[in-house]
């Protein structure tokens, strides 16, 4: 078995050709700024090939519902382990589902629930073919009992069909008739009839002849068997299908399906007081109490003794995790996968550390070292100094190389320290008790509020559920005063479709507007449309502006190429024969930001919002790459230089755990243009717990006090 993982001639992401050999079984971290290497080594060359290999060991038939991936660049890779990555919360899941509990519950409340009839409330049992002795001799002992089987009637040739079928007898309304000529009359519809089977004394020790006569009367009547003792007019009802002992009225057998929600039999169903919807609703804690009085279940108990030990014991089963915070989020994770029992798997977990402080970090570098003694690699893409020192080996990544590196510690600025103002004049003011508990704060105006406080305090929903809809002038459960009037409120989030770093930054159409306002352009009647690559006009029609064609191939992994009818440069050759300067908008494309600063100097507008991204330290970024391919940091960054050109006192900038897990340089150049706008006016809330943006902020908000 290899214990080293080789990597050989890594490109991917900027990396210049990367030798690494990493032990396996340990706990590694990556250490190094945005676009250093180290995000793209982890993802574009660890966990793609993995994936990919994964992918070629399928046969032809599966890979049709598998999505592939390109081949990493590099030239290399030997003893590579299966890669899980732990990324974003997939939409639509809950807690439950993602421990894989539900459906283990489900089952669990199957096998011991009581149903209770929906009718009457009283219980509903059921019976398999050898339990229906025992239950009848425990009932009525040493009496003679008739086994009868429940017969709808529909014409008087059934009766000749019975004396062929072997049965003498049958009951109507409680009334024994032998099928002798043309039998008995035809009763009514409402009447009840049974086929008596057989007549017999119940053996508590078992006995081949009534198991016969009960697996006989099932075969006739869908299932059903009833007992009637001799002597008396009391009929047992020991169905298959689960029975009301009061009412009789008889359901379909459960099925775990059975137990989601909206399914009318979800309700009916308890067990130890609980029934599954209760189940969903309760904390994983008190599961793990109820669950102490089943007979429990192995994967159960690991996934809720891992979640709980990572304090994850207040959230319900039902909790979807796009509303976890991202501290919770990432515990769970850890749990998942400290629980799932797998070995030999390579994990990579990035920011495991945002949002954790004190001792909750001491139990999650505990869980890391269980994850690994387990037969486990743990790969950490994280900066957080108390994680990076439980690490067996730090790579630090810089200009595209790395090295054997050793953990950054965070300096602080003492002048940041004594930012924090002491009074405020002009605030939003918030008070109530709602989603996130009782509130009673204040948000100065024209600052950088921090909202802090430990991994699932409420920071996230205060500013998506509270905050976010009060400045917009939506109704909620907390009472505000001094709402600003007329704000324009930013909400920065995680960038979404294809969009270019030039398009984020809002530039896109007046570059477009230059070069249509050109004369070669003038006189060809082009306009801005024929400039922008989200419509169809002057970009190329075989990629539509992307520079690259994908190909989905059925059965080998998805490549890119390089477009063939543009060889890359997004547009059709006559729209890159207009210039400007020398250079056409394709050129511009293939700039970075520092170098088109230089080429649009004259162009005050344009010129100022790529100096404030240089000014973020984003003077590498090109402006063709496609803001979904940048690490969260350096969009975040983007979009506060873009929100730095258009500052005013009405701004309203929210943004949720900006620091991220970004190297401790990068989140200082965030830090500076956090402040950069509240100069120019902008009122700025964080929700943070990460100490260099606390010690930046004029205002504190601690949920936890």
């Amino acid at each position: 078995m290899n214990t080293t993982l080789c990597v050989r001639g890594a490109r991917a992401g900027g990396l210049a050709n990367v030798d690494m050999d990493l032990p396996l079984g340990r706990i590694i971290c990556f250490t190094g700024r945005s676009s250093s290497g180290r995000r793209a080594m982890a993802l574009d060359i660890l966990y793609a090939e993995s994936r990919r290999r994964y992918m070629q060991a399928l046969s032809p038939t599966e890979r049709e519902s598998v999505s592939g991936t390109a081949r990493a660049d590099v030239d290399e890779i030997s003893g590579l382990p299966p890669a899980i990555y732990l990324g974003s919360p997939l939409r639509g899941r809950t807690v439950g589902d993602y421990l894989q509990l539900d459906g283990i519950l489900a089952q669990i409340m199957l096998e011991e629930g009581q149903i209770h009839c929906i009718e009457c409330g009283g219980d509903c049992l059921s019976y398999a073919a050898d339990e229906v002795e025992r239950e009848v001799a425990r009932v009525q002992p040493d009496t003679r009992c008739l086994v009868l089987a429940p017969l709808t009637l529909r014409n008087k040739g059934m009766w000749q069909q019975l004396v062929q079928a072997g049965f003498t007898r049958v009951a109507i309304d409680g009334q024994i008739q032998r099928l002798e000529g043309d039998g008995p009359a035809l009763p009514s519809g409402e009447s009840e009839v049974h086929v008596v089977v057989d007549r017999l004394v119940p053996d508590p020790n078992a006995s081949v002849r009534f198991l016969e006569a009960v697996r006989v009367s099932r075969s006739i009547s869908s299932g059903q068997t009833v007992i009637w003792v001799d002597g008396t007019g009391e009929m047992m009802h020991l169905n298959q299908q689960p029975t009301c002992g009061e009412c009789g009225r008889q359901y379909e057998p459960l099925a775990t399906a059975d137990f989601g929600t909206g399914q009318p039999l979800s309700g009916q169903v308890t067990l130890h007081g609980r029934t599954m919807g209760e189940l969903m609703d309760t904390p994983l804690g008190l599961v793990r109490n109820w669950l102490d009085e089943t007979q429990g279940h192995a994967k159960v108990e690991a996934a809720l003794a891992e979640a709980c030990g990572l304090e994850l014991g207040h959230l319900p089963l039902r909790r979807r995790l796009e509303l976890l915070a991202a501290g919770e989020w990432q515990r769970l994770q850890l749990a998942s996968c400290l629980s799932s029992g797998l070995t030999g798997i390579f994990y990579i977990l990035e920011g495991l550390g945002d949002q954790l402080s004190g001792e909750m970090l001491d139990v999650v570098a505990a869980g890391l070292r269980r994850l690994v003694a387990g037969g486990n690699t743990a790969l950490l893409l994280d900066h957080t100094p108390a994680l990076v020192a439980v690490a067996d080996e730090v790579w630090a990544f810089a200009g595209g190389r790395v090295q054997v590196g050793e953990p950054t510690e965070i300096e602080r600025d003492e002048a940041d320290e004594k930012r924090v103002t002491e009074k405020v004049t002009l605030a939003l003011t918030i008070r109530g008790d709602g989603v996130v508990g009782p509130l009673a704060i204040e948000l100065p105006h024209g600052k950088l509020t921090c909202v802090c406080g430990p991994s699932g305090s409420g920071k996230t929903r205060f500013l998506q559920e509270v905050l976010l809809p009060l400045l917009k002038g939506r109704s909620v459960e907390y009472a505000a005063v001094s709402t600003p009037r007329n704000s324009r409120v930013a909400a920065v989030e995680a960038p979404s479709g294809k969009a270019t770093v030039l398009e984020g930054l809002g530039l896109f159409a007046r570059v477009a507007d230059l070069y249509a306002s050109s004369p070669a352009a003038a006189a060809r009647g082009w306009d801005r449309d024929t400039f922008l690559l989200d419509r169809p006009g002057g970009r190329c029609p075989s990629c539509e502006g992307r520079g690259q064609c994908y190909f989905d191939l059925e059965f080998l992994e998805d490549i890119a190429l390089m477009c063939a009818s543009c060889e890359g440069r997004r547009y059709r050759d006559e729209i890159c024969e207009v210039t400007l300067r020398g250079a056409s908008i394709a050129d511009v494309l293939s700039m970075t930001l520092e170098q088109a600063c230089a080429h649009f100097a004259r162009h005050d507008p344009i010129r100022s919002r790529l100096e404030a991204a240089v000014g973020c330290g984003l003077g590498y970024l090109l402006l063709g790459q496609e803001v979904q391919e940048l690490e969260r940091g350096e969009w975040l960054r983007l979009r506060l230089a873009l929100e730095s050109t258009r500052a005013s006192q009405r701004t309203w900038v929210l943004i949720d755990d900006p620091a991220s897990g970004d190297h401790p340089e990068d989140v200082r150049a965030m830090v500076g243009a956090l402040r950069e706008l509240v100069e120019r006016g902008t009122t700025v809330v964080v929700a943070d717990q990460h100490p260099m943006v606390r010690a930046a902020a004029d205002w504190v908000v601690d949920l936890a006090s």
